[in-house]
């Protein structure tokens, strides 16, 4: 082969070498990227496996505030109905004592 043959051929080796070097460069920036992205995943992976057993916590805590919230309301009328028998019994209370007191200034007038 001739002198100018062998300088292309050369020339076009050293070419490819470039593009290699450079296809290289950039697959080692995707392998980086797709490092970091693994390492990303697996730290969102790490912060979400509890979301389940939160689910869960959040269930059994609303079970468990409907649960007080129907004791309460239940308290709530018990007692209404204890304040309303306790004023009846008051109110009678005081109209035995206004006829008490009537009574007593009827036989203080006599």
């Amino acid at each position: 082969m001739s002198d100018p043959i062998l300088g292309q051929i050369l020339n076009q080796l050293q070419q490819m070498d470039k593009r290699f070097d450079s296809i290289d460069v950039r697959l080692e920036k995707m392998e980086d990227r797709l490092n970091t992205m693994e390492s990303r995943l697996d730290t969102i992976e790490e912060q979400t496996k509890n979301i389940p057993l939160l689910q869960q916590a959040v269930l059994e805590t609303l079970t468990i505030t409907k649960r007080l919230d129907a004791s309460h309301s239940a308290s709530e009328r018990k007692v209404t109905t204890e304040l309303n028998t306790h004023q009846h019994s008051i109110d009678i209370l005081n109209r035995r004592q206004l006829r008490m007191e009537a009574d007593i200034e009827t036989l203080k007038g006599r």
